[in-house]
């Protein structure tokens, strides 16, 4: 598989605040990869940094082969990229209907009803609430309502932050399901996640940041529990562990 993203050297933050430093990742097309790591690795900014919302303050992000670090959201929207941030971001009193109209105000009047019917069909459970109210919505409904967003305008990278927060554990399972569902259709994923178990069930591989660098690259199922709880909290893990990195990363 060709690579389409490349990410070198890669050093930003907010404002005169450095979170990532000097941050190397290469996510190849199709590729479901889970960014793991304790709270304040700077998980979330590499996602925002990769749309455009924070300060970039050194390195490369290459996309398709064409160099795109710095750009503005909107111009990661035109290149492909779909994100969708933490928490509830959809509009509660208006439809699942016209909140996906809300999310194709960049596309032709002509494209928005075909545009709909593809993420029905995508998530046929949204097709049914269709006329009703988003905040009335469970919160696993709504955080498909979300990612039902992010694709409309069939994105061929999506960006996917804590999707599992503040959802019980059925609604998880639902979630998680169709980022699976997603990934199987050919899209490439890129995921931040606190439930390590989800995330490693789900992606193809983990990568591990801590204090803005990342620490650990492997395929999913190379990393154990008992690995990750030593690399949240101190950046190495026994040889055993180490030993079996193939990028030798710990």
């Amino acid at each position: 598989m060709a690579a389409e993203l490349v990410i070198h050297q890669l050093r930003a933050g907010y404002g005169h605040l450095d979170i990532l430093h000097d941050v190397s990742l290469t996510v190849k097309h199709g590729e479901f990869v889970a960014l793991l790591g304790p709270n304040g690795a700077g998980k979330s900014t590499l996602l925002k940094t990769l749309y455009g919302m924070t300060t970039h303050k050194g390195g490369t992000i290459t996309w398709q082969g064409r160099e795109i670090a710095g750009a503005k959201p909107r111009d990661f929207l035109s290149q492909g990229f779909g994100y969708v941030p933490q928490g509830r971001c959809n509009f509660p009193t208006m439809s699942v209907d016209e909140n996906l109209e809300m999310a194709a105000y960049t596309l032709k009047d002509g494209d928005i009803e075909g545009e709909r019917r593809y993420v029905y069909e995508l998530f046929p459970i949204l097709h049914k609430r269709r006329h009703e109210f988003a905040g009335n919505l469970s919160g696993g409904e709504q955080q498909l309502l979300e990612m039902a967003m992010a694709v409309l305008r069939r994105p061929q990278i999506l960006l996917v932050d804590e999707p599992s927060v503040g959802l019980s554990p059925q609604a998880i399972t639902l979630v998680f399901n169709e980022l699976k569902r997603l990934h199987q259709g050919g899209r490439t994923i890129l995921l931040v996640e606190q439930n390590t178990r989800k995330a490693i069930e789900a992606a193809e591989r983990a990568v591990v940041l801590r204090l803005g660098k990342v620490i650990w690259d492997s395929p999913a199922g190379d990393v154990s529990h008992a690995d990750l709880g030593e690399l949240f909290m101190t950046g190495r893990v026994q040889e055993r562990a180490a030993a079996g990195t193939p990028h030798g990363i710990h």
